[in-house]
């Protein structure tokens, strides 16, 4: 019997607003020992050279942004093993992880999705997304039925939220790794 090792090329690609979303990709291609890059600096037509492909991308009003460009060029994943995390500053929940998939409608592609909580800081925001915020926070303010979390919000303006999403980390890497395996036995049998 012939053994043939099959090294499985893996690609993390990330848009990333205030660093989390990246730092995120940067650890898990690094633990798989694959390459990493923003998604804007990144060629589509090679895609063809990778058998895993991990897309991460910060969340705003539940949509994850630079999703739609990633997913413009799916014909070319088809065939790939196809992970996309996001990074927000919620706390994940089952409620908000389904309310993600259904506003950047996921369960119409072959993916796996993991919801991660990212950082927030504001003042690394762009000064148009400042504004926004600023805005939000000053009806949450006005209104009498807002919730004890819409109002905490106001707090997160001047002390940044610095959180990392290990166990998530590793149940991605874990996934990718397994799925090296499962590439390799499938190869061996060939």
């Amino acid at each position: 019997m012939c053994y043939t090792f099959f090294a499985m090329r893996t690609l993390v690609l990330y848009t990333s607003k205030t660093g989390a979303a990246q730092k995120y990709a940067e650890d898990i291609a690094k633990r798989v020992g694959g390459d990493v890059f923003p998604l804007k600096k990144f060629k589509a037509k090679k895609y063809a050279e990778y058998d895993t492909i991990v897309f991460g991308g910060w969340v705003m009003g539940n949509v994850i942004q630079g999703l739609n460009d990633f997913l413009a060029e799916y014909d070319r994943m088809e065939d790939k093993n196809v992970i996309v995390f996001s990074s927000g500053m919620s706390m994940p929940t089952k409620e908000g992880r389904q309310a993600i998939i259904d506003a950047n409608v996921l369960d119409m592609y072959h993916i796996r999705y993991y919801q991660l909580r990212g950082d927030f800081d504001y003042s690394k925001l762009p000064f148009y997304l400042r504004l926004v915020m600023d805005n939000s926070l000053r009806m949450i303010a006005k209104d009498e039925n807002a919730t004890a979390d819409q109002r905490a919000l106001s707090t997160i303006k001047n002390n940044p939220i610095v959180y990392y999403d290990q166990e998530k980390v590793d149940r991605i890497v874990t996934v990718i790794n397994g799925l090296s395996v499962l590439e390799a036995q499938v190869e061996e049998k060939q």
